[in-house]
């Protein structure tokens, strides 16, 4: 599939959308996520972030020889930074130590979501209980190197505080990006439910009885070409004539390669789809 890019008349129902076009150039349409659903996934990833930081910090406490040292050893240091006669040297020690819990969640923070949206196609925890996704602009899934670019970012966008500027930036964009998408070139999408797929066309005796399959014809045909026979048809039925005929040109000049049947005029291309989908329903 192929993303339209940004699209300045995707709008349904008053919401942007994200308009991807599937290899039979049908539009599909994604709607764009608001900050309200990507702040309460984020919020969700947190708590499982900090779950995990928990069990670090215990799992390292637990079974790693030098935590006693190091534990003794910050104790010790402690009283010698508390001087009361050098406020300065003592707040400089404080600022360390915050600064190292803060880089070490950062570093936790930025794994954390490189590794899922790496592994689960767009999506880490939050994201997919809330239904988002991450992906390309050209409509592609997200690969390492777009990942790491717009996770990286989240430094800035965090910024000053409580995701300040990455909200603005999400509100000011058409396309409801933070500045690590803009840079990574990626754009985060409702993966709402799909409408129930038309029913399929009722039986057509016409049809059957002017395109006949031998057996051997009609053993070529696997899953692959069962899908595309119903796919080509419920699209056919979504459109006018005009732009359903190149839909069902397509899927016949495919599944006539594959029987090695002989050429079918346009205007039966729709009667010989239907031929060989009440044959798939009667085997």
């Amino acid at each position: 599939m192929s993303l339209a890019g940004g699209n300045p008349d995707g709008f349904a129902g008053g919401e942007p959308l994200q308009i991807v076009q599937s290899p039979e150039q049908v539009a599909l349409h994604f709607p764009i996520a608001g900050p309200t659903s990507r702040m309460l996934a984020y919020g969700i990833d947190v708590i499982a972030i900090g779950l995990i930081e928990f069990g670090l910090l215990i799992l390292v406490m637990l079974i790693s020889p030098l935590a006693s040292r190091l534990q003794r050893a910050v104790l010790d240091l402690i009283p010698s930074r508390i001087d009361p006669a050098n406020p300065q040297e003592t707040m400089g020690f404080f600022f360390v130590i915050v600064m190292l819990m803060l880089l070490v969640q950062m570093v936790v923070e930025w794994g954390y979501f490189t590794f899922f949206e790496v592994a689960m196609g767009g999506r880490s925890p939050g994201k997919r209980v809330v239904g988002l996704r991450v992906m390309r602009d050209g409509g592609l899934p997200i690969t390492l190197r777009e990942s790491l670019l717009r996770n990286l970012l989240r430094i800035v966008d965090m910024l000053p505080a409580q995701y300040l500027i990455g909200l603005i930036a999400m509100v000011v964009s058409s396309e409801g990006k933070r500045l690590g998408d803009l840079v990574a070139g990626t754009i985060v999408v409702r993966t709402d439910a799909p409408p129930a797929p038309r029913p399929l066309p009722a039986r057509d005796a016409a049809a059957q009885s002017v395109f006949r399959f031998e057996r051997a014809q009609f053993d070529k045909l696997g899953a692959a070409e069962r899908a595309l026979i119903r796919q080509a048809l419920r699209r056919s039925e979504e459109f006018a004539p005009a732009q359903a005929g190149p839909i069902l040109a397509r899927a016949v000049d495919a599944l006539r390669a594959r029987l090695e049947y002989p050429a079918v005029e346009p205007a039966d291309h729709r009667d010989f789809l239907l031929a060989l989908l009440h044959e798939v329903r009667e085997r």
